[in-house]
C-alpha cells in the first residue's frame, strides 16, 4: 500500500546500488521514496517508477477469483510492473554508458503511493529532485500497446471538518449545533453548483464522519471532497467556490470549519517530441507477443468481467480505422502497436504525472499487460500482473524506455527541440505547487484515501 512499500523499494535501491547506482533515500522525508543517478554531465534523463499496490485485491495468477490471502492487497494497477520495467531499463541504460557508447546521465525516480497522494508534485516541491532535468520517461500498464496523447484532470483532493455544540437530539437539540448538518448543507450547496460548472468537471463526495448516534447531536463531521477538471486553473477556481460554499453552511448552522487539504495534482501535458521518440522506439521492436497458453488464460479472464463498453475509445478513433479497432478490441489482448490517438480529449481520471510533465518535457506509453475489457484496480489486473502476460508487457516497456533514453543520450539536437516545445507550451504557464505553504504529509489519511 501507499507509504507503506518497504520491501518494494528495498529491493528496487538493493539492485540499483548493487550495479553501481548512487542512490538517495528518504526522498522529502518519505522513507520508501529514493532517486537513482548513475553517469555525469548532461543530458540527464529522468525514468519515473511506481510501486504502490491497492487494497483488498489480493488475487492468484488464476482466472477465477481465489485471493492468495484474504483482504490484502494486490497490484490492481501494475504497478509492481511500472517500478521493476524502469528499473530494467536503467541498468540497461547503464552499459551502453560504461561502454562509451552514450554520454550523460540516468536517474531511476522511485516514487510511491501514486494511488493515493501526488508523491511526484510533492517530491518536486521541497526536495527540487527534479531541477535540471532534460527529458521524463515514464508507461503504464494497460490494455492497449501505445503513446499517451489524452490528458488527464487536475485534481484536490480535501477533507472540509465541521465542529458544532453537542446536545440530546430529543430533550434538548435547540441547545445543540449540528456539525452533520452543516455537512449536509454543504453537500446541497455542492450539488446546486455542479450545473454552473463546465461540463468536464467533476465533484464527487463522501461522508467520513456523520455522528454517533441518531439521538446525540453530533458535534463533529466531516466530508471527503475530489475536485477535478481538465486545467489545473479551473480545479482552483471551484475549488474556491466550494469553500465558499463550506463558509455558507457554518453561518447557517453556527458551527466553525477546517480545511484539511490532502493532495492536489495538475493535468498532464505530455511532450510530443519525447512521444514521438516513444512511438518510433514502439514500432520498432514490435507488441508483446503471446503464446497459445497466454491467449487460452486471458480468453477465460475475459469472460468474468463484463461487455466492456467503448463509448468512449469510439470517440477518439478515426472513422476510417473504427472497423479495424474493433476486430482488435473483440480480441482478449491487443495484438498491434495502436497508432497516436485521442491528443485533445481529457481521460477522467488523474496521476501525479501531470506534476512533472508541467516541469519537464515528458513522454509516456502503455503495454498490453491486462485483458481488453478488464476494470481498472481490479482482481483480473492482478492476475495478469503477477504472471507471463503481464511480464512480456514489462519487458517490452523496459527496452522502449531504455531504447528512447538511449537516443536522447546520443542526441543533444532533439533534446533541444524538445526543451524548446516545452518552453513554448508552458510560456504563459508556470507551475505553482498545489501544497499550501508549510505542508505537512498526513499520514494518518493518506493510508486511508484514494487519489486517482
Amino acid at each position: 500500500m501507499g507509504f507503506q512499500e518497504y520491501k518494494s523499494s528495498e529491493l528496487l535501491t538493493k539492485v540499483l546500488k548493487e550495479n553501481g547506482f548512487n542512490v538517495d533515500e528518504g526522498i522529502a522525508e518519505i522513507p520508501t521514496a529514493f532517486v537513482a543517478s548513475y553517469g555525469s554531465g548532461k543530458p540527464i534523463i529522468a525514468v519515473l517508477g511506481e510501486y504502490d499496490a491497492l487494497p483488498g485485491l489480493s488475487q492468484t495468477t488464476e482466472f477465477i477469483k481465489k485471493p492468495l490471502k484474504e483482504g490484502a492487497p494486490g497490484h490492481g494497477c501494475g504497478h509492481n510492473l511500472l517500478g521493476t520495467a524502469g528499473v530494467g531499463a536503467v541498468l540497461a541504460v547503464k552499459e551502453a554508458l560504461d561502454a562509451g557508447e552514450v554520454k550523460g546521465t540516468i536517474k531511476y525516480y522511485g516514487c510511491p503511493a501514486e494511488e493515493v497522494f501526488n508523491t511526484k508534485g510533492y517530491m518536486i516541491n521541497p526536495g527540487q529532485v527534479f531541477e535540471n532535468i532534460d527529458i521524463s520517461i515514464t508507461w503504464h500498464p494497460g490494455i492497449f500497446n501505445g503513446i499517451a496523447l489524452q490528458s488527464n484532470t487536475a485534481m484536490n483532493s480535501v477533507f472540509f471538518k465541521f465542529y458544532g455544540k453537542t446536545a440530546h437530539a430529543a430533550a434538548d437539540p435547540y441547545n445543540g449545533r449540528s456539525a452533520l448538518d452543516a455537512v449536509e448543507l454543504m453537500n446541497v450547496g455542492a450539488n446546486y453548483m455542479r450545473e454552473h460548472m463546465i461540463p468536464d468537471a467533476r465533484l464527487h463526495y463522501v461522508i467520513t464522519n456523520g455522528g454517533l448516534a441518531p439521538n446525540i447531536v453530533p458535534a463533529e463531521a466531516e466530508v471527503h471532497y475530489f475536485v477535478r477538471a481538465p486545467e489545473r486553473y479551473q480545479v482552483d477556481e471551484l475549488y474556491n467556490r466550494l469553500i465558499k460554499v463550506a463558509e455558507g453552511a457554518v453561518l447557517m448552522t453556527e458551527t466553525r470549519l477546517e480545511i484539511d487539504f490532502l493532495s492536489g495534482t495538475y493535468n498532464p501535458i505530455r511532450n510530443d517530441v519525447v512521444n514521438n521518440v516513444i512511438y518510433d522506439k514502439m514500432r520498432q521492436i514490435g507488441p508483446p507477443i503471446f503464446n497459445k497458453d497466454e491467449q487460452r488464460f486471458a480468453e477465460e479472464l475475459k469472460k468474468t468481467v463484463p461487455p466492456p463498453d467503448f463509448t468512449e475509445i469510439k470517440k477518439i478513433i478515426p472513422s476510417d480505422m473504427l472497423d479495424m479497432a474493433m476486430k482488435n478490441l473483440e480480441q482478449a489482448l491487443f495484438p498491434i502497436i495502436s497508432p497516436p490517438l485521442g491528443k485533445g480529449t481529457v481521460a477522467a481520471g488523474s496521476t501525479d504525472v501531470g506534476d512533472v510533465s508541467w516541469y519537464t518535457p515528458l513522454g509516456e506509453f502503455g503495454t498490453a499487460c491486462h485483458v481488453i475489457g478488464s476494470p481498472g484496480h481490479s482482481w483480473q489486473n492482478v492476475a495478469t500482473s503477477g504472471m507471463s502476460i503481464g511480464h512480456k508487457g514489462m519487458i517490452k516497456a523496459a527496452q522502449i524506455i531504455c531504447l528512447t533514453a538511449l537516443e536522447f543520450l546520443d542526441n543533444p539536437e532533439l533534446v533541444e527541440k524538445a526543451r524548446k516545445e516545452f518552453d513554448n507550451t508552458f510560456k504563459d504557464k508556470g507551475y505553482k505547487s498545489p501544497f499550501p505553504e508549510g505542508y505537512k504529509l498526513p499520514f494518518h489519511r493518506l493510508i486511508k484515501s484514494g487519489n486517482n
